[in-house]
């Protein structure tokens, strides 16, 4: 008898330590008064698991309902110890359940990516960007985003008055590991950013400073190390009074993007416009960091405030009732594809742009190129049917970036092995020289809306 209380008392334990992730998510579960009587004759383990709602998560709640008003009360309390037993199995249990991957703290290779060696940090040279071309143009020598000048150290940043700073973040661990740790590389071979600004011919690399940042250290095996460093690196570049510009890497980067520059300059002091097919708010994932919980995080932590978040073009299986009703509780501002069928693109941007300009004067922007249509973004490392157009996301994008203060920009989950033809390199490439075009068309002094001239019309009669 002894034994049973003190494996009672230690199960009743254990399922109060399984029950603490789920409290949040779950609630109670109301017992139906029909069944009230069959759940009191439980013990008191057997009813809170019952009761708290941690029941329902291994078995159907209408299956409960047919146990507990069919079966006699012996072979439910049996029924009730299984049903325990299968739910403990669920939890974690440090003497079986690995965290995470495990790090070999004594190997000389630890932290390796984030370790700079002296030799590059006593070099003696004026701090500033310079070139790594070999000859007077920039398609030469070692390819850079846009062909910028490098620069290395924040110091750099500093002393060239940098106003953007173009940096990869190759991260590979989430989106189905496709290949988006070699987008940044494959965006700056492909030099095809720095064009001129078509609507108002203004060169972004003439009204603004400019530079290739190289990239950020990731360890594709620990997310947790890699999330911690960005956050670090983002806050750091932000702090020079350069703007990043992250070019991923999975979504999951989204996450540090967001939270390096709230570091800086406060949490909730900016709004968040992000392009995607995904929500990025799923809310009871066995992992806590990933790609599809980047925006929650940022919501349920208040880094930004749900009311200054604008979602567009969501669609796809995470998109459903739950989801949107969650996001509508946040006050976030989401916009899917159904409504912008229904409207159509040009009343549902309308209503983007109008939200914005009435929501805080500075912005993140995020790109997850799923908001594209596969058809023009075949190299999405998560894609979905349908979607928006280049020309689409390249306007609102520019549009935003011309009229508010943009403190941060990224764009995440291209996958270039996906498109040989790297027709989504160049697509992500026009992607982001639309957000330094409509920086520059900002830092020139015009409006948003203004177009040259010479853009318009020929002049020929």
């Amino acid at each position: 008898m002894h034994t049973n209380n003190k494996n009672r008392g230690m199960r009743t334990f254990l399922l109060a330590l399984l029950l603490i992730p789920f409290s949040g998510a779950l609630g109670a579960w109301s017992v139906p008064q029909e069944l009230s009587d069959k759940v009191d004759a439980l013990n008191e383990a057997q009813r809170s698991f019952i009761t708290s709602g941690a029941a329902i998560t291994v078995i159907p709640e209408s299956q409960l309902k047919h146990e507990l008003a069919t079966r006699e009360p012996e072979s439910l309390k049996k029924l009730m110890d299984d049903l325990m037993t299968v739910a403990e199995q669920f939890g974690y249990s440090p003497e079986r359940d690995m965290g995470a991957a495990p790090l070999n703290l004594t190997s000389d290779r630890f932290r390796w990516r984030v370790v700079t060696p002296p030799a590059l940090r006593e070099m003696k040279r004026e701090p500033g960007p310079f070139s790594v071309h070999r000859y007077l143009y920039p398609t030469s020598g070692v390819p850079t985003f846009g062909g910028a000048k490098v620069a290395i150290w924040p110091e750099d940043l500093v002393a060239g008055n940098v106003d953007v700073a173009i940096v990869g973040v190759p991260s590979n661990v989430s989106s189905g590991v496709r290949d988006a740790a070699r987008a940044p590389n494959e965006m700056r071979a492909l030099n095809t950013i720095a064009t001129p600004d078509l609507q108002s011919l203004v060169k972004p690399f003439e009204v603004l400073s400019v530079v290739d940042y190289g990239d950020f250290a990731v360890d594709q095996m620990s997310i947790e190390l890699s999330i911690g460093h960005i956050i670090a690196m983002v806050t750091e570049t932000a702090g020079t009074g350069a703007i990043p510009m992250l070019v991923g890497g999975d979504t999951s980067m989204l996450y540090p993007g967001v939270k390096g520059i709230a570091n800086e300059r406060g949490a909730g002091s900016f709004g968040l416009l992000h392009f995607s097919a995904h929500p990025d708010t799923e809310r009871n994932e066995a992992h806590t960091i990933s790609d599809r919980q980047a925006v929650f995080r940022l919501l349920d932590e208040g880094v930004v405030k749900g009311s200054d978040t604008v979602q567009v073009g969501l669609r796809g299986p995470d998109v459903d009732a739950s989801t949107l009703q969650w996001l509508r509780d946040k006050g976030v501002r989401y916009h899917t594809m159904a409504e912008i069928r229904q409207r159509g693109f040009e009343a549902v941007i309308e209503r983007v742009r109008t939200e914005v300009d009435k929501g805080p004067d500075a912005y993140f922007v995020s790109i997850d190129v799923s908001a594209l249509a596969p058809a023009e973004m075949i190299a999405a490392g998560r894609a979905e049917a349908n979607g928006l157009s280049i020309e689409q996301v390249r306007m609102a994008i520019r549009h935003v970036c011309a009229a508010k203060d943009i403190v941060g920009f990224e764009i995440t989950d291209l996958a270039p092995m996906m498109d040989l033809s790297r027709l989504s390199v160049m697509h992500a490439n026009a992607v982001l020289n639309a957000c330094l075009g409509g920086i520059a068309v900002r830092r020139a002094g015009l409006d948003p809306d203004y177009v040259h001239p010479l853009a318009l019309d020929h002049g020929q009669r």
